[in-house]
């Protein structure tokens, strides 16, 4: 059973270098005296959670998948999956394996540069597993790498949201959400300010929902950094 939630703060776009005072401006504002529940933040755990989607953006990229962007393998993301192997004659799966994932690739890369584009909306960063989100994290920081667009750097965006629990209405454990986006180069060259995101006095877990690759240094960094490492 999903557990409801309240939104504390709807996503909010910001520069890079004010995601925490814009966070610390959330906890500022819940003081006493209020009708509405007071809310505080978490003290469990930070996660960082590398959120690629590959598969869905080139599917989208090459006409296969009208979708969101969201990383659910629902009915119509295997619907394109299915296309797309009917099209290369591949071993109809529905699902995106190692041979799958390379022509895909292929395929979009041999597209010229103005088709090299993805349309679909993306809602990466919006929504957590259920399972996590019910462990109540202090911090979440998704990052989404894009892919067939300009490098113009990273876009971030903060909000908080906060589990309602029956046994507990008078105050709200919240946890914060901060989305990172541009492309994988991008990314890259905000591993610093990605690391420094993770909370220093709780545990911090690392979700790589990519293939790990000892060389990406962003990979590294997450490791050298996080107590756990989720593949």
């Amino acid at each position: 059973m999903t557990t409801p939630i309240v939104a504390l703060q709807q996503p909010k776009d910001i520069s890079l270098g004010e995601i925490e005072e814009e966070l610390s401006k959330i906890w500022l504002s819940q003081n006493g005296g209020k009708a509405a529940p007071i809310a505080t933040r978490a003290a469990t755990f930070s996660m960082v959670i590398y959120e690629p989607e590959e598969f869905q953006q080139l599917l989208g990229g090459l006409g296969f998948y009208e979708g969101p962007i969201d990383g659910i393998h629902g009915p119509q993301t295997r619907d394109g999956i299915r296309n797309a192997q009917k099209t290369y004659q591949l071993p109809i799966t529905g699902r995106v394996d190692p041979e799958t994932l390379a022509k895909l690739r292929a395929e979009f890369a041999k597209q010229p540069e103005d088709r090299q584009q993805v349309t679909n909306i993306n809602v990466r960063g919006f929504s957590l597993a259920d399972a996590i989100a019910a462990q109540n994290p202090c911090r979440i920081v998704t990052l989404c790498p894009n892919i067939g667009e300009e490098d113009t750097g990273v876009t971030a965006q903060v909000s908080a949201y906060c589990p309602i629990q029956k046994q507990n209405t008078s105050n709200l454990v919240c946890s914060e959400y901060v989305t990172l986006r541009g492309t994988k180069s991008a990314m890259e060259r905000v591993g610093e300010t990605v690391t420094s995101l993770m909370i220093p006095d709780l545990p911090k877990f690392v979700w790589w929902k990519a293939t790990p690759n000892t060389d990406q240094e962003l990979f590294r960094s997450l490791c050298e950094t996080s107590n756990c490492i989720i593949i």
